[in-house]
């Protein structure tokens, strides 16, 4: 209740009634209105908030039921206490039935029992509103929270995909090269068949440029796979695991990324996990990738390798990305996750590769983590729902 004094309104149409009524409040922290019939009593209902109704159930034209119906209607939360002079358990039992706090029975022989009823209707009056306005806090605080959380997802899929477009660059060179290739043949070709004659070569050159141009087409496919925003909505949900690695491995040997590094895969037949196919795709890039550049910069000489596993164990597809690099010491273990942490020199990362896998694999309800013991490189490990 508010810091307002509560409004009892009184109704009885027996006068002495009503007079010991207001006697029984005379001095409280209330305000009081008092009437004799129903449709004064109804009137004040409507045109001025009451927070206790202390009303005699026959009254000559409205019945003390009606008048709680009728502030019920007004305010839920509201309170009413019905005298009645007939003490049949019928009458108290429709009175609580339609929300009476209390019954009174005429006559009133402790009229202070009055006045201990009603306190206790308002103090449950005073508990109740304030509880629905702490509901109704907890019910914004929530809208407000449910905002943030989609602002949050929101921004995530932004980061994975920027981390995604940014590794593009990357592999442009490696594509540029590859498509370079297929376009010289394509233009000679072309260049040829206006300078020829004869139909049979000229067929024969017209299927050399269409194999040039599959495998060009195929090229930017695959890039544009690799390229396109993870979240669309048709995209189915579960990933085929040999297949995401193989377009990731197709990905990595355009670039040098892998160049003088054994790949070693090694993947359970038929393995799916549930999480789209382009975000396992740039999961596994992103993890080999780093093991490779780590085996690269620290092995300049001698074996170098990246090792990639998976199986699955119960209802998880679990993943082992393992590099016989220089290991990750100690006390950076629990950085590697972080956004813009990175061990590389400026200019070379964007200390963002990591944590958009750690985004990725938590966002789909997985797991990620990593060891480095001492002379063993450093092993990634990832799990996913198995689909």
């Amino acid at each position: 209740m508010s810091a307002r004094p509560p409004h009892l309104l009184l109704v009885d149409d027996e006068p002495v009634i009503l007079q010991i009524l207001r006697a029984v409040f005379a001095g409280e922290a209330v305000r009081l209105s008092a009437c004799a019939d129903g449709a004064t009593a109804a009137a004040l209902i409507e045109s001025d908030p009451v927070d206790l109704l202390i009303t005699d159930k026959n009254l000559p034209d409205i019945s003390g039921i009606e008048l709680m119906r009728r502030l019920k209607q007004r305010d839920p939360l509201a309170e009413a206490i019905l005298i009645t002079g007939y003490a049949s358990v019928d009458t108290a039992v429709d009175a609580l039935a339609l929300g009476a706090f209390d019954y009174l029975r005429k006559p009133l022989d402790d009229v202070f029992d009055v006045r201990r009823k009603a306190w206790r209707a308002l103090e449950r009056l005073r508990m109740a509103r304030e509880n629905r306005q702490l509901l109704a806090d907890l019910q914004r605080k929530n809208a407000e929270l449910e905002a943030a959380l989609a602002e949050t997802r929101a921004l995530q899929s932004e980061l994975i995909q920027s981390e995604k477009l940014a590794g593009i660059g990357t592999l442009a060179a490696g594509i540029a090269h590859e498509v370079s290739s297929p376009l010289f043949g394509v233009l000679g070709l072309a260049e040829a068949i206006l300078e020829e004659d004869e139909l049979p070569v000229v067929r024969s050159h017209a299927r050399e440029i269409v194999e040039y141009s599959e495998n060009i087409r195929h090229i930017v496919q695959e890039l544009t796979s690799y390229a396109r925003a993870s979240d669309v909505d048709d995209e189915e949900q579960t990933a085929d695991v040999a297949l995401a690695l193989d377009d990731a491995q197709r990905l990595l040997a355009r670039t040098a990324a892998l160049a003088g590094v054994e790949l070693r895969l090694q993947v359970e037949p038929g393995l799916r996990a549930r999480i789209r196919g382009t975000e396992l795709q740039q999961v596994l890039l992103n993890l080999i990738k780093n093991a490779a550049e780590a085996v690269i910069e620290h092995r300049p000489e001698g074996e170098r390798w990246v090792a990639v596993e998976a199986w699955s164990e119960g209802g998880l597809a679990l993943l082992r990305v393992h590099d016989n690099g220089p290991g990750i010491a100690p006390a950076r273990l629990r950085q590697v996750f972080d956004p813009f942490f990175t061990t590389k020199p400026p200019g070379r990362g964007t200390g963002l590769g990591l944590n958009v896998v750690y985004r990725i694999v938590t966002r789909n309800s997985g797991q990620v983590d990593v060891d480095s013991p001492p002379g063993e490189g450093a092993r990634f490990r990832v799990r996913l729902p198995r689909a």
